[in-house]
């Protein structure tokens, strides 16, 4: 079954799941190897804890991505930048690998090209 994510963000459910997956256009944004490449699941970059369901704590993955990040390799997620240490004040200072594109995540649903990696 998919978790739903918490109530209690800053902004409401609806609107911060639509955004996130209008920004990645209906593909995981993860695309590591065995990639299913449709993004189903909402994926909290920082643990979901304190009200972090926003755009730029979020990741639209495929099952296979959000499995292997989360429950297989959780250290290639924190290399990615898809997974976000809990003591760091803001996720949206930590880029993010998009498809192999480094980027900052804004909270209007864009995304800023970076060099910097994670």
């Amino acid at each position: 079954m998919k978790r739903r994510p918490r109530r209690g963000g800053r902004m409401p459910q609806e609107v911060y799941e639509t955004t996130m997956f209008k920004r990645a256009r209906g593909l995981c944004e993860a695309g590591l190897p065995g990639c299913e490449k449709n993004a189903t699941d909402f994926h909290h970059r920082q643990r979901r804890q304190r009200g972090n369901d926003t755009v730029v704590n979020s990741a639209a993955l495929c099952r296979a991505c959000h499995h292997h990040i989360t429950h297989v390799s959780p250290q290639a997620g924190r290399e990615l930048g898809l997974i976000v240490h809990s003591h760091h004040p803001n996720p949206a200072e930590v880029p993010m690998c998009v498809r192999g594109v480094w980027v900052l995540l804004n909270e209007d649903g864009t995304t800023t090209r970076t060099e910097v990696q994670a």
